[in-house]
């Protein structure tokens, strides 16, 4: 294994990643492999480690190359920060595929809470920094979506500051396009912080632009459930199989396997 350690942005925001060691010359079958882009939750003022590593080893072990970005946050995101860095990260691994070992054709997003936001966001805006900005699928855990109705006010707030063009450009559901990347999403029906329509609007938005889904709902569980494992300290045995689905979703998506 390989790490790589980044700076991008004019916010120097890091973006970090490991890469699997090139196993062809002893009859592996990849050199180049599938990457996902992780961008942890936090209401876009801090970053969840819960939503960081216990994420990136499973989907690594899985045999992808995994990536971090750890976007700007507070009153310093206001003008398309986390948006603009997810372009530049996407970028990053398209132009320097070769030396990542990453197939530039097959990048996914996978975001958390306010992250999910980060990754659906530019999944629907990708076509303002150009076609190596598009993200190839998404998975998007309890996102937030609406900056309208059903919003978290928390990201609403450091992200838009009550602009209402801002408001009107963040609220996903109504960018997405039928250029806007497959995506898995997962959400709990008792989820208090960021209200389950926030997924349920960008489904129905995806589903009426012909856009491939795949959508859960589990009954039970708070926000933040990350894996669901008690490694993270919210532990939740009902969403647990959500990891080993979106694997399987991406792995039929993207023919990979191991």
């Amino acid at each position: 294994m390989r790490s790589v350690r980044y700076r991008i942005g004019n916010r120097n925001a890091e973006f970090y990643g490991y890469i699997h060691d090139d196993m062809t010359p002893f009859g592996g079958s990849y050199r180049k492999r599938p990457a996902v882009i992780v961008f942890p939750g936090g209401g876009y003022t801090h970053l969840s480690i819960r939503e960081e590593d216990p994420a990136v080893f499973p989907l690594f072990s899985h045999g992808y190359n995994v990536f971090v970005l750890k976007y700007s946050l507070g009153e310093a995101i206001r003008g398309s920060a986390p948006e603009v860095e997810a372009a530049l990260a996407l970028k990053t691994l398209r132009s320097e595929s070769g030396m990542f070992d990453v197939d530039p054709d097959r990048i996914a997003v996978m975001g958390f809470s306010a992250g999910g936001h980060a990754a659906a966001s530019i999944s629907c805006h990708w076509k303002r920094y150009g076609e190596e900005a598009r993200p190839d699928a998404a998975i998007l855990c309890y996102p937030v979506i609406d900056i309208g109705r059903y919003c978290h006010e928390g990201s609403r707030d450091a992200l838009t500051g009550g602009d209402a063009s801002l408001i009107e450009y963040y609220s996903l559901q109504n960018a997405v396009d039928d250029t806007t990347p497959p995506s898995f999403i997962w959400h709990t029906f008792t989820d208090e912080t960021v209200d389950p329509h926030n997924s349920l609007l960008y489904a129905e938005a995806l589903h009426d632009h012909g856009v491939e889904c795949e959508l859960h709902i589990y009954s039970r569980g708070i926000h933040g459930l990350s894996t669901g494992y008690r490694e993270t300290g919210k532990e939740e045995k009902g969403v647990q199989s959500w990891l080993p689905l979106a694997l399987s979703w991406l792995d039929r998506l993207w023919g990979f396997e191991r």
